[in-house]
């Protein structure tokens, strides 16, 4: 198979002042605008899932070598209650307006965590979207979105503008946070006619409970033929054992999937790309063996089967995949002590591929990047 090369690496924002501040910076999601400018949405705050998370946007003038930090996104003081702010999903919709899906968590009393850790359930997340146009410089309010009654989700991915001018957007489901019984995760789709303003007609695309199987944390995106295409973390249920990821493809109007298919990637959280004429590439989380990292890996047959052998590794977090302590024993905990993960990734103007992700260097959680060429 056709290899990739690394190009360059970077960091877009580590915390400057490590002796009087404690600053991570967690879950980088990059775009390219129009005129080549990047810009990259993230979470800032004093842990993964600390009361005083918010959104920052960094911006870069050349190509992503070198950032700049605009500034927090949205405006805390202007809360009626404590709100933690996670996961900034950004992308650019056809007229030029950009887009973030987000969630927050009511923070008022600072004791409760999000997640359960009897039940392994999350505390009402609230979805968000904020809208920018004028290319991320400034942003409106956060918008609230309504899910149906009883439906307890958070975005899994940037909202996605479909050849029919239709919004999709994904989210995984989870168990509200005083659930009783198994957690039987759902991957969820839902659409806007009017620009987001309004969200109905949801879908389920991808659900493994009937043969005992999770599928998670998937990213949708669009190929060049207008179908979508994601590819998931997977695993069985009863045993925790983590599978390889499964890939899915769905019809350009995103309402009809197909069942997901094991691969050969062995990885957990990912990001996917469109080389063209079938070729892909997963920018990837490998938690799992002797050297942990964040991997690239290309695929000539559309994802079905992956070059392991030709993989670059863009982060080795052999030695630094945990923050500082043993790995709690189950779900939802054993999730508090991870120290890297959450690549996104797009190809850019020029050809070249940029992934980002979040980890841990000298005992900074920080983000940072790296440029690959597909030979």
């Amino acid at each position: 198979m056709n290899s990739m090369r690394l190009i360059d690496e970077g960091v877009i924002f580590r915390n400057p002042d490590p002796g009087n501040r404690h600053s991570s910076a967690l879950f980088p999601n990059p775009l390219e605008l129009p005129g080549g400018e990047l810009i990259c949405c993230y979470n800032r705050g004093s842990a993964l899932y600390a009361i005083d998370l918010t959104f920052h946007l960094a911006r870069s003038g050349d190509g992503g070598r070198t950032w700049s930090d605009q500034g927090p996104i949205t405006a805390r003081r202007l809360d009626e209650r404590p709100y933690s702010y996670h996961n900034p999903f950004v992308s650019q919709m056809r007229d030029g307006t950009l887009i973030i899906g987000a969630f927050r968590s009511d923070r008022s009393d600072p004791e409760r965590p999000m997640f359960n850790a009897t039940t392994g359930g999350l505390y009402a997340p609230e979805i968000l979207l904020l809208r920018s146009d004028d290319e991320g410089r400034s942003w409106g309010p956060p918008e609230v979105v309504a899910l149906p009654p009883g439906i307890v989700a958070t975005p899994t991915a940037a909202v996605i503008e479909l050849a029919d001018g239709s919004w999709f957007w994904p989210f995984d489901q989870w168990k509200s946070f005083d659930e009783q019984g198994p957690y039987l995760p759902r991957t969820l789709g839902f659409f806007s006619h009017d620009r987001g303003r309004t969200w109905g007609d949801l879908l389920t695309y991808a659900d493994g409970a009937p043969e005992g199987l999770g599928f998670w944390h998937g990213k949708p995106i669009m190929l060049h033929d207008g179908r979508l295409a994601v590819l998931y973390w997977a695993a069985e249920m009863a045993s925790g054992a983590n599978l390889p990821n499964h890939i899915s493809f769905s019809s350009a109007t995103a309402q009809h999937w197909s069942p997901p298919t094991p691969t050969n990637l062995p990885g957990q959280t990912n990001a996917l790309l469109d080389l063209g004429s079938g070729r892909l590439c997963a920018v990837y989380t490998l938690r799992e063996g002797e050297q942990p990292g964040i991997m690239a890996a290309r695929s000539e047959d559309g994802g079905l089967s992956w070059d392991l052998d030709g993989q670059l590794r863009l982060w080795d977090a052999t030695g630094r995949d945990r923050l500082g302590v043993a790995s709690l024993e189950s779900y939802p905990r054993s999730h508090d002590t991870i120290a890297f993960g959450a690549p996104a990734a797009l190809r850019l103007a020029d050809g070249d591929l940029y992934a980002t992700w979040w980890c841990m260097e000298a005992a900074i959680v920080h983000v940072r990047w790296a440029r690959l060429r597909a030979a």
